[in-house]
């Protein structure tokens, strides 16, 4: 698993700093090729499982607080890997995950006990003067703008779907649900590939849990997300696939 900083310098977003700044949409995901897994919320499990594997990982800096079970969306065979990033930045999945869609935005703690603030990525090549064309930050009295207030409204239902999402793990872990997975195979030009210390759920024991277990995985709405990442270990041959594709257009011609 690579983590790698996704937000490259964050700042604050300051009414008077960013006074008639503008923000740009994003088309290049460049920053992205470099993650072979990202966290994925449980209310993404029905979107995401149709598009990646979703696995369980002790979580490192970045993806939740250190050493617990975090669920996210695998995107590559190797660290340093994301085969849904083409050459030219562009994001080619049908599914974009929350972590990634908030960009150049995020919430950071603050100074102040349980505050948060929005903050910018100050690199983001988005993030232009007033005549640049994107969508105003701030109206000329120093509110925000509409876009504004829409984008702080996503980072405060991504930071609830995290918390919502960050118990889950244990709660799997402690019903001693989670296996670990190992997957490994060939690749053309006699290479191969493995993708390992992640978790999955073991479908021998989840059939083995009481009644009372099970009806309680149920009411609470975990089993329905545990189906949804069953469902999603089919996708690991499409990452295959992608994999064999990526090194045929890579090698050269003969």
């Amino acid at each position: 698993m690579s983590t790698v900083p996704y937000h490259r310098r964050l700042v604050l977003l300051d009414r008077s700093r960013h006074h008639g700044k503008r923000v740009l949409p994003v088309t290049d995901h460049s920053a992205a090729r470099d993650m072979n897994a990202v966290f994925c919320a449980a209310t993404e499990f029905g979107e995401a499982c149709k598009a990646f594997p979703l696995l369980f990982i002790r979580a490192e800096k970045g993806l939740g607080p250190d050493g617990a079970i975090t669920p996210v969306c695998l995107l590559g065979l190797q660290n340093g890997e994301n085969l849904f990033v083409d050459e030219q930045g562009r994001w080619t999945a049908d599914y974009l995950p929350a972590f990634f869609r908030r960009y150049p935005f995020a919430l950071v703690n603050t100074e102040q006990e349980n505050a948060q603030a929005v903050a910018i990525d100050a690199e983001y090549p988005g993030l232009v003067d007033r005549d640049g064309g994107g969508e105003l930050l701030f109206t000329d009295d120093g509110q925000p703008t509409p876009h504004l207030e829409s984008v702080m409204a996503f980072l405060r239902d991504f930071d609830q779907a995290a918390q919502i999402t960050q118990p889950i793990g244990a709660r799997l872990q402690a019903l001693n649900l989670l296996k670990p997975m190992r997957a490994e195979g060939a690749l053309p030009g006699g290479g191969r590939f493995s993708v390992d210390g992640f978790f999955v759920v073991d479908e021998t024991r989840l059939t083995g849990l009481p009644d009372k277990a099970l009806l309680a995985l149920h009411r609470d709405g975990l089993l329905a997300l545990v189906h949804a990442h069953l469902i999603s270990l089919g996708n690991l041959h499409r990452l295959v696939e992608r994999r064999i594709r990526r090194m045929t257009e890579s090698s050269p011609t003969q």
